[in-house]
């Protein structure tokens, strides 16, 4: 899989709040652990049962700072992968993210 570029998308609607309905799930969960681990994600084969990720990384985002998820476009797939950009005040952030939704999962 060759990649042809990575790019951070300008934000759309960067003033709207952040929306915990698409953050507290295990699936959710399970997409920030393999961010965290410096897999990349993608909508295809996603493998942490999201079934919309860009909802859900629309608002990890929000959470982290937009510029610390950076958009891979690949010459084999139609859509984007999504990596973590691997700088320690965005692990910092996306670590304590996990956290808060490991709170809302065990509730």
């Amino acid at each position: 899989m060759k990649i042809v570029k990575k790019y951070i998308p300008k934000p759309k609607f960067p003033d709207t709040p952040l929306d915990w309905k698409y953050l507290k799930t295990k699936e959710v969960l399970c997409l920030v652990e393999k961010l965290l681990n410096g897999e990349m994600v993608n909508q295809v084969s996603n493998n942490c049962g999201v079934s919309k990720i860009t909802n859900a990384i629309a608002h990890i985002r929000k959470f982290i700072g937009y510029e610390n998820i950076v958009n891979v476009r690949t010459n084999l797939l139609r859509c984007d992968l999504y990596e973590l950009d691997r700088n320690p005040k965005a692990v910092a952030k996306l670590r304590e993210l996990r956290d808060i939704i490991k709170s809302y999962v065990k509730r």
